[in-house]
């Protein structure tokens, strides 16, 4: 598996209109594709003060970002939902095998203005349509690091075997094809215990990754490579 770190203009989202009107904390629990191409309906949680939360809400229903809301307050002060919004690439992202390892609605914003946006494939198709989606809409991405994953001889025997069982049931999956209790279950232990050992594993892994030689940036943007031709480049290096 490869991780690629791209920068890019922070898109204009539902969620940056919202948290810049209103003092909220927002955040986003699952994901999942709609039935249109680029539809993405995602379960988030609104915490504001009680008096903010009508207006939040009003203001969630209001956005031009947002196509449908249903929120329901679940205790005082917090509130969850279900928003359909559109995202080119979170749509992409959906349909590819290419995961997300980090959330360009939640990422914070650099002082230029853009952000970065972490992702995972075993194929590198999955990222070829990503990046050529982003040509067409005209985004300008640059690639700021390509890594791999190396083998992982440091993991026990119970970690290996909890990891492989969660990658082959699609605990990993974006949004996920079984919940931790049912992972637990399926091994025959406690869901903390599961938690733990996964956080574990996922500790050395994260810690043997073999990072790549950052791709430069080139001055001369009309001489630049294309994005595929980057991607290549950092695979042979």
């Amino acid at each position: 598996m490869r991780e690629i770190v791209l920068q890019l203009k922070a898109p204009q989202t539902w969620l940056s209109e919202i948290t810049s009107k209103h003092p909220t904390t927002i955040r986003i629990l699952d994901c999942k594709p709609s039935e249109t191409k680029d539809g993405v309906r995602q379960l988030v949680e609104v915490s504001a003060d009680q008096g903010q939360l009508d207006k939040i809400v009003n203001d969630m229903k209001s956005s031009p970002l947002v196509k449908e809301a249903y929120v329901v307050q679940t205790k005082r002060g917090r509130m969850l939902g279900s928003l359909l919004t559109e995202s080119a690439f979170c749509g992409t992202i959906m349909r590819t095998e290419a995961f997300c390892r980090s959330c360009f609605f939640h990422s914070k914003a650099n002082p230029d203005g853009t952000v970065e946006w972490t992702l995972a494939f075993n194929k590198r198709e999955a990222l070829t349509e990503l990046l050529d989606r982003m040509k067409k809409e005209q985004v300008d991405v640059k690639i700021l690091k390509l890594s791999s994953v190396a083998d992982v001889e440091n993991l026990t025997s119970h970690q290996r075997s909890l990891v492989e069982t969660a990658l082959e049931e699609g605990f990993f999956d974006y949004p996920r094809r079984i919940t931790l209790r049912e992972l637990s279950k399926k091994m025959g232990i406690s869901a903390s215990t599961a938690s733990e050992v996964l956080r574990r594993a996922e500790r050395k892994i994260l810690a043997s990754y073999q990072t790549h030689e950052t791709l430069p940036e080139l001055e001369d943007k009309d001489e630049s490579p294309t994005l595929e031709d980057q991607i290549l480049k950092g695979r042979r290096s």
